[in-house]
């Protein structure tokens, strides 16, 4: 495994769990915050750490080809594809 692919890993599972709260729950302003602060988070992230976090979602992707879609699709989610 990749290093750091856990971390990763941890944060896709909480990510999930946040957009299912935003969407179904009465929890719903506080997981959309939570998102906000996670996005603001990995935009500070440089180039390399950047281009590792990629790797690391496209590992991921590739050994989860089910939620493949939606982990190649993070990025965009949190508007850190132009960061």
């Amino acid at each position: 495994m990749v290093q750091g692919a856990e971390v990763v890993r941890a944060l896709l599972t909480a990510i999930a769990t946040l957009e299912d709260l935003v969407q179904d729950g009465p929890e719903s302003h506080s997981a959309l915050s939570t998102l906000e602060g996670i996005a603001h988070e990995l935009s500070r992230m440089d180039t390399a750490e950047r281009r590792r976090f990629n790797e690391v979602l496209e590992q991921i992707a590739a050994e989860e080809p089910a939620r493949a879609g939606w982990v190649r699709g993070i990025p965009d989610a949190l508007g850190l594809d132009g960061c």
